[in-house]
């Protein structure tokens, strides 16, 4: 190992360490919870999509349900694994930059996409997803000496759909469309073609099929689509089918326009503007040097345009929001395309031009590092807060699922009145949540009735099963309802109220305030 090898294990070092102090001071209840109640269900033994509302990928809560089995039942596990799946990631984008350029320029181009997205910040589904995508590629890329890495190539691509399935329109189409391509401009002999599609097909449909044997032994294929459903539909905020790509091309040219939380967009998801644009020119390129001038490409000139494919289709990740994170954990090898051309054109030039060309580079990096931590940015909505990390933040050792996290004064104060409110009633309650709080929902492991830990209206019409015990649970006394109003249900009295601040309690909604409801003769 090499000062550069060691560097770029350095950076993921980093990335993960701050992943973990991420994990230990957000404030984020929504996705946060909302995926560790997932997590927690599996451990738990509860079945996927009968007794647990599973989305975005069975994989992903897997993984993170044996994070809590490995580093306990709380919060923080679920982002320790999620920033191991990220780091990882990061180094696997080294390794494939290797494969088209100098160790330095693959540092360098790793070092951009530290700095470009340094920690994840949520436990989502995409940073696991993008992870086996890029053993996927890497795997694909060393399968042109061995054709049976063909099959875990596959194998790998497959684990990434299960991790997020609405990753499919941006992961499968690029090795199909390279197969084709295969087939019909390259030279090699069709039974090698053969070959490579037999080994990588079979790879890929062993996970996909296993699972869909899970999903018909266990008769919950039709929830499977009817939970996806639910939340494609909660989630579409507008995009059809006919308007996706108007809608993406806008984002693109726009740079996304405003952040979630607000804001104007800045350099970071800018410059994945201009990694789309690069690699669509570069692309369009190499395509026509061999298609009009009939140029044979070299090895590392194919391998190129296969990063431009992945990356161009990586924004197809970000539909519904145009997000930095979602766009790193998609297409973030364009930046080593960007790299590449500089590598390839740079020696042709003078050195003042070299100069002016690379400056921009160098700048954007210092500009990135500068605004690494404590910022808010497209890519972190919500940065620490020096004075809690400093000995002002509340560490709470009573409730389980806050163990190990480093909490606001008001964020604990707001989920400790909560907690001990809840805490009068034993496990003969049950928890009925009717808003978008997991975290007040589970805070005190009351058993629950609900399979989701979110309240979507439109399980109660799809699940009227569910809706009919919920009711009699109600009927008979035996709720602790949560809700975002005073719902007025007879026999039934308001013990708390508390509105969410947004600076406290994110994505909860300004102006919101979250009641609790319980028998009066409690």
């Amino acid at each position: 190992m090499n000062i550069v090898d060691f560097s770029v294990l350095l950076i993921c070092c980093l990335s993960f360490g701050f992943s973990c102090i991420e994990s230990s001071v957000n404030l984020d209840s929504l996705h946060w919870g909302f995926m560790y109640v997932q997590a927690l269900d599996l451990k738990r033994g509860l079945i996927p999509y009968q007794e647990t509302f599973t989305i975005y990928g069975i994989l992903t809560s897997w993984i993170q349900s044996l994070s809590l089995t490995l580093f306990g039942e709380r919060m923080i596990s679920i982002g320790i694994a999620t920033g191991i799946f990220y780091s990882v990631s990061i180094f696997l984008s080294y390794q494939i930059f290797l494969k088209i350029l100098p160790k330095y320029f693959a540092y360098f181009s790793t070092l951009v996409i530290f700095l470009l997205h340094t920690y994840i910040i949520y436990p989502w589904s995409n940073y696991y997803s993008y992870t086996f995508l890029l053993l996927s590629v890497l795997v694909f890329i060393n399968a042109r000496k061995n054709t049976n890495y063909m099959f875990f190539s596959g194998f790998f691509l497959g684990l990434s759909l299960l991790c997020r399935y609405s990753s499919v329109q941006a992961t499968l189409p690029p090795f199909l469309l390279f197969f084709v391509y295969e087939t019909l401009l390259k030279r090699d002999s069709k039974k090698t073609n053969f070959s490579n599609i037999l080994f990588f097909s079979l790879g890929f449909l062993i996970p996909i099929l296993l699972f869909l044997f899970f999903l018909i032994y266990y008769g919950v294929l039709d929830d499977f689509f009817i939970q996806n459903k639910i939340m494609l539909l909660d989630s579409e905020q507008g995009v059809t089918i006919l308007t996706f790509i108007p809608t993406l091309l806008n984002s693109i040219i726009t740079s996304g326009g405003e952040n979630p939380v607000g804001g104007d967009p800045d350099s970071r998801i800018f410059s994945f503007t201009i990694i789309f644009f690069w690699n669509l020119v570069t692309l369009l390129y190499f395509l026509f040097q061999q298609l009009f001038l009939k140029k044979i490409l070299t090895k590392d000139e194919v391998i190129v345009m296969a990063f431009c494919v992945v990356t161009l289709f990586g924004y197809l990740n970000s539909i519904h929001i145009y997000e930095v994170f979602r766009l790193a954990n998609s297409s973030s090898l364009g930046i080593g395309v960007i790299i590449y051309s500089f590598v390839k054109i740079l020696p042709r030039l003078g050195r003042k031009i070299k100069i002016i060309m690379l400056l921009p580079l160098i700048s954007i990096c210092f500009i990135w590092a500068s605004s690494l931590l404590f910022s808010e940015t497209s890519s972190v909505y919500f940065p620490w807060k020096l004075d809690t990390l400093m000995g002002k933040g509340v560490i709470s050792n009573e409730v389980s699922i806050f163990r190990g996290k480093i909490l606001s004064q008001k964020y604990y104060q707001f989920y400790d009145d909560i907690y001990n409110e809840i805490s009068k009633f034993d496990n003969s309650y049950y928890i009925v949540n009717y808003t978008l709080d997991s975290v007040a929902m589970v805070i005190n492991n009351l058993p629950k009735i609900q399979m989701s830990s979110l309240y979507f209206p439109s399980i109660e019409q799809v699940y009227p099963k569910e809706a009919k015990i919920i009711q009699t649970v109600i009927n008979t006394k035996k709720a602790v309802i949560i809700s975002n109003k005073d719902i007025h249900i007879a026999g039934y009295k308001v013990i708390f109220s508390k509105p969410w601040s947004f600076a406290e309690v994110p994505w909860m909604g300004h102006g919101k305030s979250i009641y609790i409801s319980v028998p009066e003769k409690t």
